[in-house]
């Protein structure tokens, strides 16, 4: 009976809503208001209360320095040691007192990778920040390191020419070029869920609040109701996904942390992005409505997952309700509603959307193939990519040129229509992010530029402090299995500066990592850690550093070589 009656009550609100007036067209962001958009990231030191100042546009995020009692905290320490030392110096124009604690709001590089710039060589100063911060900033570093790399210049347009890159979105460019060099000092004192402490004779409270990350936190200065928000609130519709790749982020963990700002009743608010926003009324209502756009995707996307659509049947349409639609804080300049979509469907249900053509696919470039065969051949499809363009649907074109691509990537056609259906795109896309991606994508295909896997240089003092076991692991991650199918083989590396012995053992295919000496292995090496570590960080020639610095315990030179090559990454296709 009960559900009887559900069901008329869902019925007469159904008919109840035919009858209703249609709802006003959502606002569509447009790449006039994306250029617009700059001057949310102008150049300069922003004082928001006493003795509180926010360095906006000097990066993609900002750095945020609080005075106290003979010294000032910093919190967010930029993308690189060179934008961190200019915002350092636009620090000290408002004050010379040192720099007594550093706090992360969480571990994307942007926030922690200038730390060492803040901090004077010969001092030492607590580094606070969520307990899973060191491990996050490790796994980025190690496992996922080349692809993060190259997806990231992609969305952020590092390599594009002046005139083809706008703001990012959140920023005004990411500050990192060729070889710049970063610096991350790791944190010393962490915490789970809340942190309250004294520093420089302000009183801080740090309270973990998951959202953009799972180590997100945010900083709540109770004495002059400031809050700093971190990654959870800035001007733009949030990336609950992002293109450059990441782990799940659960939206309802994401609003739930606004709520618990909220409840703070904030008189100044200072994001890690964007410039700060003041006034109780204002930002309650900023904040809100954050909130509920967050919710609404999430809530819409699992109601419509429950009656069978599927994530791309969601994306298609999924656009906010108008109010929400129209705020600044939630323009299209970051995130999308139908990449978050797509990602919460995955997120909650997997890969499968349920139809069962997908249990076990052709493979990619044999379904392509069978594609242009049932076309009637490369040249029919050429042709049909081409009266897309000329009808004004780049979008066909490209998904057209994507199937070619497999079939014919060296065709001269081919690739003249995938640039001209990519620029297309990017001329009337008002997301920074798949902009930028648009025309990078296009000037790889075109030849002219290659997206490398490496593009910053790691300090030798930040590799020192970390783990070794994050250098097995992206040892690992690399083994190619292809050539070590028939390999069988165990090597120990001798520590001696740690008194520490670790076993890296190839067995058919697979890579194992023993934390202790193995008795039987065929290979054993005496090294110092560091060396090892800048070897692997590419600071020093591999080659040259196996023959010079390696002592060898057991087994030949040549072998040892052999085994290392094993774990040479491969180089990306272009665009993957």
């Amino acid at each position: 009976m009960r559900s009887a009656l559900v069901a008329l009550a869902l019925a007469v609100v159904g008919l109840a809503a035919c009858g209703s007036a249609p709802a006003p067209a959502p606002v569509v962001a447009t790449p006039e208001a994306l250029h617009a958009h700059d001057e949310e990231f102008r150049r300069e030191v922003i004082t928001v209360a006493d003795g509180i100042h926010v360095a906006v546009g000097f990066g993609i995020a900002n750095s945020i320095l609080i005075e106290g009692e003979g010294g000032a905290v910093v919190v967010d320490t930029m993308e690189s040691l060179g934008s961190a030392g200019e915002v350092l110096e636009a620090f000290r124009e408002r004050t010379d007192l040192p720099v007594v604690a550093i706090i992360y709001t969480h571990s994307h590089p942007d926030h922690v990778q200038g730390a060492a710039a803040f901090v004077a060589a010969d001092a030492t100063v607590p580094i606070y920040a969520h307990a899973d911060v060191a491990a996050n900033m490790d796994r980025i570093a190690s496992e996922l390191q080349p692809v993060i790399t190259r997806r990231s210049l992609r969305m952020y347009g590092s390599l594009l020419p002046a005139d083809e890159r706008t703001n990012i979105g959140i920023g005004s460019h990411l500050a990192l070029g060729d070889g710049s060099t970063i610096s991350i000092l790791r944190p010393t004192d962490t915490f789970e869920d809340r942190l309250s402490v004294t520093l420089a004779g302000r009183r801080f409270e740090l309270v973990h609040a998951p959202g953009e990350t799972e180590d997100q936190i945010f900083v709540w200065l109770p004495d002059s109701g400031v809050l700093l928000p971190g990654d959870n609130l800035y001007k733009a519709f949030p990336n609950l996904y992002t293109l450059r790749g990441t782990a799940f982020r659960d939206p309802k963990q994401w609003a739930d942390s606004l709520d618990r700002m909220r409840r703070l009743k904030p008189s100044v608010l200072v994001p890690s992005h964007g410039r700060p926003l003041t006034g109780a009324d204002e930002i309650a209502e900023v904040m809100t409505d954050y909130r509920d756009a967050i919710r609404y995707v999430h809530d819409q996307t699992i109601r419509r997952m429950n009656v069978g659509e599927t994530a791309d049947e969601i994306a298609a349409d999924l656009t906010l309700p108008p109010h929400l639609a129209a705020s600044p804080y939630l323009q299209t300049f970051y995130g999308k509603p139908g990449w978050s979509a797509r990602s919460l469907f995955q997120g909650r249900l997997g890969w499968y959307s349920g139809d069962p053509a997908e249990l076990a696919p052709l493979a990619p470039d044999e379904q392509a193939r069978r594609w242009v065969r049932l076309a009637g051949g490369v040249e029919v499809l050429t042709d049909a990519a081409h009266e897309a363009l000329e009808a004004g649907d780049p979008q066909w074109a490209l998904e057209l040129s994507s199937t070619l691509w497999r079939v014919a990537p060296d065709a001269q056609a081919v690739r003249e229509i995938r640039v001209a259906a990519l620029r297309g795109l990017a001329a009337v896309e008002a997301n920074p992010n798949a902009r930028h991606w648009y025309l990078t994508h296009a000037r790889e295909v075109a030849g002219e530029i290659t997206v490398p896997s490496r593009f910053v240089t790691p300090s030798p003092d930040m590799l020192a402090a970390m783990p070794l076991s994050t250098f097995f692991d992206g040892l690992t991650v690399n083994l190619d299995a292809a050539a070590a199918a028939e390999v069988d083989k165990a090597m120990v590396f001798e520590f001696p500066d740690l008194g520490q012995s670790v076993t890296l053992v190839v067995r058919r295919g697979v890579a194992e990592v023993v934390p202790s000496a193995v008795a039987d292995a065929e290979l054993q090496v005496r090294v110092s850690s560091q060396v090892f570590k800048e070897m692997l960080a590419q600071l020093r020639a591999p080659a040259v550093t196996l023959v010079r610095d390696f002592e060898l315990v057991a087994g030949g030179r040549l072998e040892l070589i052999n085994f290392m090559r094993l774990f040479v990454p491969v180089e990306a296709e272009a665009g993957s």
